[in-house]
């Protein structure tokens, strides 16, 4: 099978996610697996000594599938279509719904979520407006070189879907600060590129664990340097110690040796191998 090719057999899998499926770390191909875990849309369930994979946000994976590997097309039809008998006839089915007879990165959604617990004033060009998402709402910035807010305005990132959605119930970790929520999905690229070109603070707030450290460093603290701090809470030692041991195991080979390039993270990282355990982020959520 070509490398890192989306078939129609992990297409399958990734279907039966969406139902709500959770599915052996071992049936999915390192490298999806990967790439939705650093995207925030996936995470690892400890089930004894082996883990699985359940969805993290169904919308947001439908939205980033959709997007970079069936050109646009619902998952279900793009399924559909390349399992016609006649493959012939499937990928002319599949040109005339997408105008491709294969898996183009289509941009159908361009741009990032964005939310907070008290109003954020901004700007969209010349025009002023508020940023006061009702709860269980965000906005959605399509067109982020058009998007301004104040200097003073604190971005924190948020990793995790389920974090995302519920961040007045996380108002506690973050004091008075004038904050802006910002998801990674479903177009992380373009939240990096809108934050090379301000200068706020960013916080980046993602699980205390390998694989959410190598996330802030490769994707934010590569980009915006001493700009970027990952978010530690006071109590992190003592939630440590009560984390989760098999989710530290299954990543410790892939992380083990990871370099901390930002050296305010060498304690943290010592911690996590000290109690060899990790803590997710949705602990925090009350």
């Amino acid at each position: 099978m070509e490398r890192n090719k989306f078939t129609v057999s992990i297409a399958r899998k990734v279907l039966r996610m969406f139902g709500g499926e959770s599915l052996p770390s071992s049936s999915l191909p390192h490298w999806i697996a990967d790439e939705l875990k650093e995207e925030g849309l996936i995470s690892a369930v400890a089930r004894g000594s082996r883990y699985s994979y359940r969805l993290t946000d169904v919308e947001a994976c439908r939205r980033y599938v959709k997007d970079k590997y069936t050109s646009g097309t619902a998952l279900e039809r793009w399924i559909e279509v390349l399992s016609e008998d006649d493959d012939a006839l499937g990928r002319h089915m599949l040109v005339q719904e997408t105008g491709n007879s294969k898996s183009v990165k289509l941009r159908t959604f361009r741009g990032f979520l964005v939310n907070s617990y008290e109003p954020v004033k901004a700007m969209m060009g010349d025009s002023d407006f508020i940023i006061s998402p009702t709860e269980s709402t965000a906005v959605f910035i399509q067109n982020p070189e058009k998007f301004h807010i104040p200097s003073d305005v604190v971005i924190v990132g948020i990793e995790n879907g389920e974090n995302f959605r519920y961040i007045r119930h996380q108002k506690y970790l973050f004091g008075n600060k004038k904050i802006l929520f910002v998801s990674r999905y479903p177009q992380s690229s373009d939240l990096k590129d809108w934050l090379r070109g301000i200068s706020n603070e960013y916080i980046h707030f993602g699980d205390y664990d390998l694989a959410g450290i190598s996330i802030y460093q490769s994707e934010f603290y590569r980009i915006l340097g001493e700009r970027a701090s990952f978010f530690v809470p006071k109590d992190i030692e003592e939630r440590l110690r009560t984390g989760n041991e098999k989710l530290y195991n299954a990543q410790y080979l892939r992380y083990r040796n990871m370099k901390i390039i930002d050296s305010r993270l060498n304690w943290l990282v010592e911690m996590i191998h000290r109690y060899r355990k990790v803590y997710e982020q949705e602990g925090y959520i009350v």
